[in-house]
């Protein structure tokens, strides 16, 4: 079934993840609490990596760590692009530092206060800042929802290095059917900035970073889609390895967060 063949409702209610649970701001709380949490108990810097008010990121380094082996996770945090900040994703530094990470969490201006080419920009600019401090082969790039399609598009750069792993977290990668849905009251994408923004039509441009796509056995059918869609599409470039691809059983479009500290899920995309 296409995305085209469904009727107004349906289409909201596929592009709406919060469908699928009783309660959204539960897992939202959860984020910002074990967010705070996270940054009291372990040093986080924030840093700005550009000019605009939004252009900053927290980046809690490893101690554990040694100089020869310093290994980055950048993580790109959801939110359809119109609401969380990189406050959110620290919850997820505990877990990392465990299995031997440093970790980064990227803020990115919101839709409608930016068109979304600021935030792609944006997400470029901090990666390429942290790239001053850590080699790509070292570095694992982690986008979650529309943190996916922002990671993707990164990939997909004509400039970007071959990272050392990319995980993809229940992404929108195709942008088209969000033109007709209410998300894009605030992202105001139009057929053609549509197509721009899609990191699926891009996939040649990519360098052969290892990469895994995963999603929860609770996401719409839409999502699981799009998922499966991207790992498909990135496989069948020539130049790339296959797409790992994983559904999180009984997790939904949320609290499959709580996968990421996992180190069967940080190694699917080399393993």
């Amino acid at each position: 079934m296409t995305w085209q063949s469904y009727n107004a409702t349906d289409l909201e209610r596929e592009y709406t993840p919060a469908s699928r649970v009783e309660n959204i701001q539960i897992f939202l709380d959860e984020y910002a609490t074990r967010g705070a949490h996270s940054r009291q108990t372990i040093s986080h810097a924030k840093l700005q990596y550009g000019q605009h008010d939004d252009a900053w990121l927290w980046l809690a380094p490893n101690t554990k760590t040694t100089e020869s082996n310093k290994k980055l996770i950048v993580f790109v945090h959801g939110g359809f692009w119109r609401r969380l900040s990189a406050d959110d994703g620290t919850f997820l530094t505990p877990g990392w530092h465990e299995l031997g990470f440093s970790a980064a969490s990227v803020n990115y201006s919101l839709c409608p206060n930016e068109p979304l080419e600021v935030l792609v920009a944006q997400t470029s600019q901090a990666i390429d800042y942290l790239l001053q401090s850590y080699e790509p082969q070292n570095i694992t790039l982690i986008g979650h929802s529309a943190g996916a399609q922002l990671v993707a598009m990164k990939l997909c750069g004509t400039n970007s290095p071959k990272f050392g792993g990319a995980i993809m977290i229940s992404g929108i990668f195709d942008l088209a059917p969000i033109v007709n849905t209410s998300v894009n009251d605030a992202v105001r994408l139009n057929k053609k900035s549509a197509q721009e923004l899609s990191p699926i039509h891009f996939l040649a441009n990519a360098q052969n970073t290892p990469l895994a796509v995963i999603w929860g056995e609770n996401e719409t059918d839409e999502f699981k889609r799009q998922s499966r869609d991207f790992a498909t599409s990135w496989s069948a470039v020539n130049t790339h390895s296959a797409a790992k691809q994983k559904e999180c059983k009984s997790r939904n479009h949320f609290d499959i967060l709580y996968e990421l500290t996992s180190q069967d899920v940080i190694d699917l995309p080399s393993a």
